[in-house]
């Protein structure tokens, strides 16, 4: 199953964090046309990883959560940074506080994207 190309929603949602602007953001934009999906969550949310490996170094870089929601659902972008790379795309990790997850990640229209710190 791993690795894979992303769903077009996932390629969607992506695109859609990487909308927002921060320092390094064009880098990471660079890196979209080769991501490929290299694992998930095993416990069945939407989560993808675009990086196998170590985790250390990561950095949550940009917030997605559902408009006019009252929930704390939402989802997020991540980076790993490698000695001599910079930062890489490391993933969408979704973060549900419902009784259940979702199968995909949602509609990047659903979304209210945010810097991480924001």
């Amino acid at each position: 199953m791993y690795p894979r190309q992303l769903t077009v929603r996932e390629r969607a949602v992506l695109d859609a964090l990487l909308t927002a602007d921060f320092d390094g953001v064009e880098g990471l934009r660079a890196q979209t046309a080769e991501a490929e999906v290299l694992g998930g969550c095993g416990c069945g949310c939407p989560s993808i990883n675009f990086f196998e490996g170590r985790t250390e170094g990561m950095d949550i870089v940009v917030n997605a959560g559902f408009k006019n929601s009252t929930t704390y659902d939402g989802l997020f972008l991540f980076t790993v940074r490698l000695p001599d790379v910079g930062d890489v795309l490391g993933g969408i990790e979704w973060v549900g506080q419902s009784d259940s997850d979702p199968d995909e990640l949602p509609a990047p229209e659903d979304l209210t994207i945010a810097l991480a710190g924001s």
